[in-house]
């Protein structure tokens, strides 16, 4: 019998060094990172806040809270409590200390890192004696209204909505995804839009002011594959990753598909030869209003990461992740001081700052002044 001969191309960049490097020409710079876990627990959730206060959530189902301060990263407190599938963590907008986590025991659980990380409220509906496993979350940008999306449950997947201030549910909907959903955004500014992404193959708007479900629908958008994440790019724009790794956004406004980029094509815009290794991580809006997708290659270490500005109908190469040491699972993006955060596969967080920001270990006297600014009282809210 003759000998199999493996034939399958391995993946590879399709251009020199010299043309990776001219091509990729916005610059970031590691600035720290530190290793969570060295056991073998990956970060799958990542979220943050302006006083650069890092939530990361671990396979493990435990939550891991770490301050950026200058270039370091320090651990602030450990959280555990949900007894199965931790499926989300989100810092409050407004108040540095809060942090929630949705999980698939049909909770959402709102922490204090101030002490020591204890649990200080959880939001669930005591009455109803369904239990409603939450894939996602989220918090409107006023820290007002939380919404969790659930599971399919007897044929109906829920959105659930609280006051943050009330453990009951202020109401929900349930007609609107007919399987698991998967994503839940609300809108930067807009305390009254949310978007929602499912394993339906759609992509809801809601506007949540209004008395019923039918009536707060504004759009549907059928984006033909489930929704692995959702992102608000602008005011009006909402980016749908697909899980076969396909981008796609959406104008809020009139329904209408503006963009659409395949796998193959996000493959050749980071300069990799190989469209099946590629992965989406996410989109982000950065500090000049520039829509910026981040992907990268499970081939060789697994170590590429590229970012492409979304422009028009093309993807141009931005910024080459070098020092990158692992499969990103999320990243997590602060506009006011450009700073990219990184995790992923290895259990490592990354802190990434643009322009020159390590090459002499220093940090910048813009990014420095920033830090200096955080020091505010807050005030409990609960």
């Amino acid at each position: 019998m003759a000998d199999i001969v493996d034939t399958e191309e391995v993946d590879r960049d399709t251009v020199e060094a010299e043309v990776l490097e001219q091509q990729f020409q916005k610059k970031y710079k590691l600035l720290t990172e530190i290793a969570v876990s060295l056991k073998k627990s990956y970060i799958n959730k990542l979220h943050g806040n302006k006083s650069l206060k890092l939530a990361v959530s671990l396979s493990d189902n435990s939550i891991e809270v770490y301050q950026l301060n200058n270039t370091s990263l320090t651990k602030v407190c450990r959280l555990s409590g949900h007894p199965k599938g931790l499926t989300e963590v989100v810092c409050d907008p407004k108040e540095e200390h809060l942090v929630y986590s949705a999980g698939q025991d049909g909770v959402v659980k709102l922490w204090d890192t101030r002490t020591s990380g204890s649990c200080v409220q959880e939001y669930k509906d005591d009455e109803e004696q369904l239990v409603r496993p939450y894939e996602c979350m989220d918090i409107s940008c006023n820290g007002r209204v939380l919404c969790a999306g659930s599971q399919l449950v007897e044929d109906d997947a829920y959105l659930v909505f609280w006051d943050q201030r009330n453990t009951k549910p202020l109401g929900g909907y349930w007609n609107s995804h007919t399987d698991d959903i998967t994503q839940v955004r609300f809108h930067p500014t807009k305390t009254e839009l949310i978007a929602t992404g499912s394993l339906d193959g759609l992509v809801n708007i809601f506007n949540v002011m209004e008395q019923t479900e039918d009536d707060a629908l504004t759009y549907s958008l059928n984006v033909e594959n489930s929704t692995e994440k959702l992102s608000w790019v602008d005011d009006k724009h909402v980016a749908c990753i697909t899980q076969s790794n396909d981008l796609q956004v959406w104008d809020t406004e009139s329904g209408d598909l503006v963009k659409s980029f395949n796998r193959d094509k996000i493959s050749r815009s980071i300069k990799r030869s190989r469209d099946d290794d590629c992965y989406l991580v996410d989109t982000y809006t950065t500090l000049d209003d520039t829509a910026v997708l981040l992907a990268g290659s499970y081939g060789g270490d697994g170590n590429v990461l590229r970012s492409v500005t979304i422009a028009d109908k093309k993807l141009q190469p931005c910024t080459n992740f070098q020092e990158n040491k692992q499969t990103i699972r999320c990243c997590w993006y602060d506009k006011d001081r450009d700073i990219l955060v990184t995790t992923g596969e290895s259990g490592i967080i990354s802190v990434w700052t643009a322009g020159e920001a390590t090459a002499n270990g220093t940090t910048p006297k813009k990014l420095l002044q920033s830090m200096n600014k955080l020091q505010v009282n807050r005030h409990k809210p609960y």
